[in-house]
């Protein structure tokens, strides 16, 4: 069976046998073998033979064609493969044509063309009806399917670390050889460098991390997350379903290995995922403009490297990208030259979350953000010149193309680790210098000092005024709440819902703050003290939540309805909301100084708070039922303002309770 193109101009003469073949023109093959078309349609070109006698042309042959294999279906009932010519005679320049339409279902097809005693036989594939809307459904499906793998499989691999991912970031951070290493066993746990530099970032917006400290676990995480496409690369994905199965059964049978079958079953997904991406795109391998927007790519480096950008920054995974890139390399789509600048794209991409995370974080968290951009950025500007060269590299690394990607994206990982590592301190000081401390520091902690940590009772103190600092702005939110509200001040709603931004931030930074101070060789106040003011924190930021959230609510439903109070409801939330600001101050009071009478106090005024409550009320009810008009509009409003004073004063309690150190405080059950 001769399967080569004809042989033109092999030098056997005008006298030499006749030779049957694919057809060639200019030095290309125009046989029409290899085409795909849906199935039911007919083959955008004809196949066309090509008689030869040496190197001319030979007109009036007769060539048989004829339908070797199709489908076992067409032959059931169905749909038929057809050729528009059974025999066809060579033209002038020794061209033969038929034409084929394929039959109803998908699948291979070959047909045999035969003259001379010769014969050559052409390949075509039938895809399945609207196969591009299948193509696309399942290709998204399967990142999803990806994404969710990655998520769950990581989860249970972060119960099964339980706290030692953090007290290795502590521990092990001070060096930069050792942070990197850590900063490649965290993100080999969370399965995404995304996952490590927003901890990290969180971390430094508490606190916890110094900018030194992250940068090296920065470079560490960026390695980290090339294991995944590592394993990706291996074809895995063949024994998905069996590495899925038994994650299921180990989650399933021992509760002690529940969180491994967890992880074992999040990896299987992860590499069925890649078996359906590969399988959707296989077909797109016959779409003309398919292979000329990859050989567009692979011209235009700067274009692929945006695509991967965006397409990282939406799926919020490197791995992601990269995967895919890796799946289509299998199905024959992408080579190594086209990748890089994909590989290169993600990499970029894959700081969208630290940004996001850091947008509101403090500047220690804005620095490891810009910092993450700057490695990668740094590391582009760098290869791109260099294309060439490193796909060279990167091919001598394996024979074929899917680990040579996945060698590519770890050895740039790498080389950026040790090109950056012994720069850090420089580029701490360019980081110094790109983001300034904020001039106003309201947004932020004003007094902790990660230095102090090294004396508690400094550190104590300090975290006890950033505490009463956030409890001035609690009590000035809810001072001004109530003009807001009698007025239906809408800037005055605006500023103070800003205000519990900074709460929040606050809150979070003390705490964090907080869980370094060592408790090793401390006194039991002074260990008293931390408790304390863990839990004091924590009541200021429910008595914020209340305010901006539940009160500034009322605020607009009272605007947006037109609502007035009755003369003597009003007058009843004026008195109530006076006496719970009363028992606010006092409990900033009884933090400042520890004062244990004051704290007494404040555990005694619970009870009067809920029978305040109760009395307003019934007053309200009264006139509820007398029907007067304004407590029939605004009952609703009321009542709600009336129970979340009295749960303010509650938090007032609990603050009470937690500074007297008498037993730990209880959620209010009001605020489930």
């Amino acid at each position: 069976m001769l399967l080569a193109a004809a042989l033109a101009g092999t030098g056997l003469g005008r006298t030499g046998p006749a030779r049957l073949g694919f057809a060639v023109e200019a030095g290309e093959t125009i046989a029409g073998s290899g085409q795909a078309q849906e199935a039911g349609m007919g083959l955008a070109r004809p196949l066309t033979v090509q008689v030869m006698r040496g190197s001319e042309p030979v007109e009036g042959t007769r060539v048989r064609f004829e339908v070797l294999i199709e489908p076992t279906a067409n032959l059931y009932g169905r749909a038929r493969a057809e050729l528009s010519d059974s025999f066809a005679v060579t033209n002038s320049r020794g061209l033969a044509h038929a034409r084929l339409r394929l039959g109803s279902e998908p699948g291979d097809y070959r047909v045999r063309a035969s003259a001379l005693g010769q014969e050559v036989v052409f390949e075509a594939t039938g895809l399945p009806r609207r196969w591009y809307l299948v193509t696309a459904v399942e290709m998204v499906g399967g990142l999803c399917l990806f994404l969710f793998g990655l998520y769950y499989g990581s989860k249970g691999l972060r119960r099964l670390a339980g706290e030692k991912v953090r007290e290795l970031l502590f521990a092990l951070t001070r060096r930069r050889t050792l942070g990197a290493l850590v900063g490649i066993g965290v993100t080999v746990v969370f399965q995404s460098s995304s996952a490590t530099i927003t901890l990290l970032v969180s971390m430094a917006s508490a606190g916890l991390l110094t900018l030194t400290q992250s940068l090296g676990v920065i470079l560490g995480a960026d390695i980290g997350t090339t294991v995944t496409v590592q394993i990706l690369a291996f074809r895995l994905f063949d024994y998905a379903l069996i590495v899925a199965v038994l994650g299921f059964v180990l989650m399933n049978s021992w509760r002690r290995l529940r969180d491994v079958g967890q992880a074992v079953f999040g990896f299987g997904l992860v590499f069925y995922s890649l078996k359906v991406v590969l399988a959707a795109a296989a077909p797109l391998r016959w779409m003309p403009p398919v292979q000329s927007f990859v050989a567009s790519m692979a011209g235009v480096p700067w274009l692929a490297l945006l695509a991967a950008v965006v397409f990282t920054a939406l799926f919020r995974s490197s791995a992601a990208t990269i995967g895919v890139v890796v799946g289509l390399s299998f199905a024959g789509l992408v080579d190594l030259r086209s990748a890089i600048p994909f590989i290169l794209g993600a990499n970029i991409g894959t700081t969208f979350n630290a940004i996001l995370a850091s947008w509101r974080g403090s500047t220690e968290a804005r620095r490891i953000a810009v910092g993450h951009v700057l490695f990668k950025v740094l590391i582009v500007l760098l290869a791109l010149p260099f294309l060439p060269l490193l796909a060279r590299l990167f091919a001598a690394s394996a024979r074929d193309v899917p680990r040579q990607i996945a060698n590519a994206h770890t050895l740039m990982n790498v080389m950026a680790a040790v090109l950056f590592l012994p720069l850090l301190a420089p580029l701490q000081r360019l980081l110094e210098r790109l983001v300034p401390e904020r001039q106003d520091a309201r947004t932020g902690p004003r007094f902790l000092q990660p230095d102090a940590l090294a004396a508690p009772e400094l550190a104590v103190a300090q975290a006890t005024r950033e505490v009463q600092r956030m409890g001035d702005i609690v009590l000035g939110m809810y001072r001004e709440a109530m003009p807001v509200f009698l007025g239906g001040d809408k800037e005055g709603r605006r500023r103070i819902v800003a205000e519990d931004d900074r709460v929040d931030q606050l809150e979070e930074s003390i705490t964090g703050f907080l869980a370094r101070v060592p408790q090793e060789g401390i006194g039991p106040e002074l260990s008293r003290r931390t408790v304390a003011l863990f839990y004091v924190t924590d009541e200021l930021e429910h008595v914020g939540d209340i305010v901006s959230k539940n009160l500034m609510s009322y605020v607009r439903k009272k605007v947006n309805e037109n609502l007035a109070f009755s003369d003597q409801g009003l007058g009843e939330i004026r008195a109530f909301h006076a006496e719970v600001q009363q028992r606010l101050e006092m409990a900033l009071a009884a933090l400042a100084t520890w004062d244990m009478v004051l704290a007494g106090r404040l555990m005694a005024d619970r009870e009067w708070g809920v029978a305040r409550k109760r009395d307003l009320h019934n007053r309200h009810l009264a006139r509820f039922s007398s029907g007067l008009k304004e407590t029939l509009d605004t009952s609703t409003i009321h009542l709600d303002l009336i129970a979340d004073l009295e749960r303010i004063n509650f938090h007032c309690s609990q603050i009470g309770e937690a500074i007297s150190g008498r037993h730990q405080p209880e959620p209010n059950p009001a605020d489930s």
